[in-house]
């Protein structure tokens, strides 16, 4: 069993324009909505891959019976604390001229002290029989930079996995985690410096190890993705596919992972696994994730080699 974090969960609305306009009416076609949050995408990738996942969240009582209707069409099984306000809308805007997509995204709930620590002891009895801990996302309003510090500490003796950015990944990593993955950008900023070559986004992993990180995957887009061990470092190139959306494929790659660790396989060939499903996350439009059998037709595409 793994179970998955999502403190701060949303509403992805996608929609696209034709030509994104500025100062004046757009009108949106194709509107969907989806479920979203970075630990929420992860679980759906983990259950269509067909991994036992549970997911731990916190929900607005404005909204929670909206969100949980949604979130039921995946067969996600999800244990949630319910706190005053609304869950945030995050909307994805397609422009079809310039084939980009435009981001807003809302800040979400808010907790306080009380509320987080009733937070935490769900997630340490909820993930009781899981081997893995997934902690990713942006943290609510009001959760101090060492929340997954903390979360790790409750869930002590599980293996976590932790996707977070700055401070809160700083502090996570200080409880040892079993892998860490943060993106190029996420790592060019905690260096405070551009990483350009394979070694030195090697030398910034093992950075991360030195602050207590047992493992690194450092994803990098269109340029492939990079893991080490601190004796063992392996790069992938990306794969050569339709790109319709990036959104997601963050989240994608961690399933993939995590399914490849689920099976018994080792991290190495559990990178092969995070690779495809990134990319076929890729292929997807908005929100949706990836298909199985875009998965599996990539899978064997994927070339590792030791660097």
């Amino acid at each position: 069993m793994i179970t998955t974090v999502c403190m701060n969960p949303s509403f992805d609305k996608t929609a696209s324009v034709e030509s994104l306009e500025k100062g004046t009416v757009n009108r949106l076609n194709n509107v969907s909505v989806d479920v979203g949050g970075k630990g929420i995408n992860v679980a759906v990738v983990l259950n269509r891959l067909g991994i036992d996942v549970n997911c731990v969240s916190c929900l607005g009582e404005t909204d929670e019976a909206s969100f949980m209707h949604l979130i039921k069409k995946e067969h996600i099984a999800l244990k949630y604390l319910t706190v005053p306000g609304e869950i945030r809308t995050n909307l994805k805007l397609f422009d079809q001229n310039e084939k980009v997509i435009t981001e807003f995204n809302e800040p979400g709930l808010e907790l306080d002290e009380e509320q987080l620590q009733s937070f935490i002891s769900l997630l340490s009895q909820t993930a009781e029989h899981s081997e893995y801990v997934v902690l990713s996302g942006r943290l609510p309003l009001g959760c101090p930079e060492t929340t997954y510090q903390r979360c790790m500490q409750a869930v002590d003796g599980k293996k976590c996995v932790l996707d977070a950015a700055g401070d809160s990944l700083l502090h996570g990593i200080k409880e040892h985690p079993f892998l860490v993955k943060p993106n190029l950008p996420e790592m060019e900023s905690i260096m405070k410096n551009e990483l350009r070559t394979l070694r030195s986004i090697r030398d910034a992993a093992l950075f991360l190890m030195e602050y207590g990180a047992q493992n690194v995957i450092v994803s990098m887009g269109k340029y492939g993705a990079l893991s080490t061990n601190g004796s063992q470092t392996f790069f992938a190139p990306a794969l050569m596919v339709e790109a319709k959306s990036t959104v997601g494929a963050g989240d994608a790659m961690i399933g993939g992972i995590m399914m490849g660790l689920a099976r018994g396989e080792s991290l190495s060939d559990s990178f092969r696994y995070g690779v495809a499903a990134g990319a076929a996350s890729v292929m997807t439009e908005g929100t949706q994730l990836l298909r199985v059998s875009d998965f599996e037709n990539l899978l064997p595409k994927v070339t590792v080699q030791e660097v």
